[in-house]
């Protein structure tokens, strides 16, 4: 993978076309600050592809083509110093510490993260990690379903009381 830093023309449009053995993915800022160029080679990737199975000429080039348009379309997220500022805000958490957080068992949260109810972050070893925004959402819409669940039950219990 190769990067190249490049300015942007002056209101000149970009008329030349990819290589067709590399992907290209542009991500122009809004004010004229420099623009980078990433890109990559999808000749390794296809070759892998060749090494497992045989492709037909037709078959090579889609492979190939479908690579370049799919990389194309990446999303390039380029990172500042603001970035570690924004990190801290949300802090790493253990699973003891992500169940104190939201005042539950931490064998419980172990099981909420395994079975994907709460984002896994990191492993560290055998130990996992959570983001507390991750904590904080599963918080969230547990609350919201306690709470649909808690309406539904009153609905069926005045239905219940009423009918009787």
């Amino acid at each position: 993978m190769t990067t190249k830093q490049t300015f942007p023309p002056s209101d000149k449009r970009r008329t030349a076309q990819a290589p067709r053995r590399a992907a290209r993915v542009h991500a122009e800022p809004a004010r004229a600050l420099p623009v980078f160029e990433l890109s990559f080679d999808v000749e390794p990737v296809v070759s892998v592809v060749r090494r497992h199975v045989t492709l037909s000429k037709e078959a090579d080039e889609a492979i190939t083509q479908e690579l370049i348009e799919m990389l194309g379309r990446a999303t390039v997220q380029l990172r500042t110093t603001d970035h570690k500022a924004a990190h801290n805000d949300d802090p790493v958490l253990t699973t003891e510490q992500a169940a104190q957080f939201v005042n539950v068992s931490r064998p419980y949260m172990a099981k909420l993260i395994d079975s994907g109810a709460v984002e896994l972050h990191q492993k560290v070893g055998n130990q996992r990690r959570v983001l507390r925004s991750a904590v904080t959402r599963w918080q969230a819409a547990e609350r919201t379903r306690q709470a649909k669940v808690l309406k539904l039950l009153s609905k069926d219990l005045d239905e219940e009381i009423l009918s009787s």
